[in-house]
């Protein structure tokens, strides 16, 4: 009877063997199609999902930085009633990793006597805190350089891997992640510095795409305005004044507010940076609006003076010495606006229509690319047109301008922390802006964002007689 039985079952087990190693296949092949489709997006859209994986990121290492603690798997529990089956795959899977040697990897970690029995991924010294923000910061750092280096020729082969293969891309920022949770904080503690001094090249390069941001913002509206044919006071020339005019007023109240918390009579050298702002502020001002410029404009004047006045109170905001600095310790503010900032730089790269390397033609003046020749067919796989639709392309101006932005991303989120790395228990509030590194890469960004700025100015009228700006400067001689 056995046999009779097992003779009947062996057809069922033949074809659940085979139908398991068919779905095996299948699965084995839609995860290699998966991985090896370049699934390539518009220039645009790569942009965009890259500034999106830039704010996820943000957001993530501000909860871990809040919020984080130690990751533990398995291990005791504070809960005092629990499902019995629940109980059960615990208990087996503390026996699992007792036999596989859990003893000999958790006592690498510090916190391993606060989770007996449990896997530690890590501990909150390593997943919580400023260093949380540094291993996020190092993680895109180091993911922008690669595609820096993947696309620094003009190829095919660049453009495809700035605009393709999304699915490896998550992959590999994963395991980056990851693989930064064995990285000690004193090797971080030497990627901060680095960061500190590197972020006075973002700082700039933010100067140069708010320039960008402001012209293009002046040109568009008032391209609206002609196209509207609106003759009355309301129209797109009256929001450019009253834009200016909003910036302007709030850079005079920050013109106040210094004077008031930090220009008082015992700190001269604040009164005088405090001071110098104005001065090259108002100055910058009417050159914009002299015969001298005829290019210039007083919205992009206004985007650079409400910056610069930001630069000011974020450098004196990170002086040490506490009789000149009331609000040390604080940096509240000093965050908000510089995510302001951060943030307006980063929609004019995302949203730039004129460049095809998003912010290429605001950092060195011309662009290296084009666009699709033709869409994509939304009917047919997007990998079999890539190499129809991709044109020869470099996007490292890109990669390199958000490497950096990782890097400045160190010092924001951590307020420009001078945390040591065997005092990750101290409150933060402590030891946040007490150094004079953070105050002078400040200041000297501040005065070459005026030095630029100047440049763009003075620069086609200087140079007149050697080359065409395409500026008519009759009028004025």
């Amino acid at each position: 009877m056995g046999a009779v039985l097992s003779l009947a079952a062996a057809p069922i087990g033949m074809m659940g063997t085979c139908c398991g190693s068919i779905l095996g296949s299948c699965a084995a092949s839609l995860a290699c199609k998966a991985c090896s489709c370049a699934c390539a997006v518009s220039q645009r859209t790569a942009s965009i999902l890259y500034i999106a994986l830039l704010v996820l990121s943000v957001l993530a290492s501000l909860s871990f930085r809040y919020s984080g603690g130690d990751i533990v798997i398995g291990g005791s529990s504070n809960e005092t009633v629990e499902a019995d089956l629940i109980q059960q795959v615990k208990d087996a899977a503390v026996d699992h990793a007792v036999s596989s040697g859990q003893d000999w990897w958790n006592q690498r970690f510090g916190c391993a006597p606060a989770h007996p029995g449990g896997w530690i991924i890590c501990c909150a010294s390593t997943c919580s805190g400023d260093f949380s923000v540094y291993r996020f910061s190092f993680t895109l750092c180091l993911f922008f350089a690669s595609l820096a280096l993947l696309t620094v020729g003009r190829s095919r082969i660049g453009a495809t891997a700035h605009r393709g293969f999304w699915l490896i891309k998550v992959f590999v920022l994963m395991s980056l992640l990851v693989s930064t949770l064995f990285i000690e904080n004193d090797t971080l503690v030497g990627y901060r510095e680095t960061a500190r001094y590197l972020s006075f090249g973002f700082l700039v390069m933010q100067l140069l795409l708010i320039i960008d941001f402001g012209y293009t913002m002046n040109e568009t509206w008032l391209a609206y305005d002609e196209a509207s044919d609106n003759e009355g006071c309301c129209g797109w020339r009256l929001a450019i004044v009253l834009s200016a005019a909003g910036l302007y007023t709030a850079s005079l109240a920050g013109w106040v507010f210094l004077y008031v918390v930090f220009g008082t009579s015992a700190c001269p050298v604040q009164q005088t940076l405090i001071s110098l702002t104005l001065l090259f502020c108002l100055g910058l001002t009417a050159i914009s609006c002299s015969k001298v410029a005829p290019h210039g404009t007083l919205l992009t004047s206004a985007w650079v003076t409400a910056y610069c006045t930001f630069l000011c109170y974020s450098a004196l905001a990170s002086y040490p010495k506490g009789e000149c600095n009331p609000m040390l310790g604080g940096g509240g503010w000093d965050l908000v606006l510089a995510v302001l900032f951060a943030a307006i730089s980063m929609a004019s790269t995302a949203f730039s229509a004129t460049s095809a390397v998003a912010g290429t033609q605001a950092l060195v003046g011309r662009s290296e690319s084009a666009e699709l020749e033709k869409p994509l067919d939304d009917g047919a796989n997007p990998s079999s047109d890539d190499e129809d639709g991709i044109e020869p392309a470099s996007y490292w101006h890109y990669h390199v301008m958000m490497a950096m932005c990782s890097l400045y991303m160190a010092m924001l989120l951590t307020n420009w922390s001078n945390l040591p790395a065997d005092m990750v228990g101290l409150p933060s509030s402590q030891v946040e802006d007490v150094n004079l590194q953070s105050f002078w890469v400040k200041i000297v960004s501040q005065w070459l964002c005026f030095l630029i700025y100047a440049w763009t100015l003075l620069a086609p009228y200087l140079m007149r007689n050697h080359r065409d700006f395409g500026i008519d400067f009759s009028d004025f001689d």
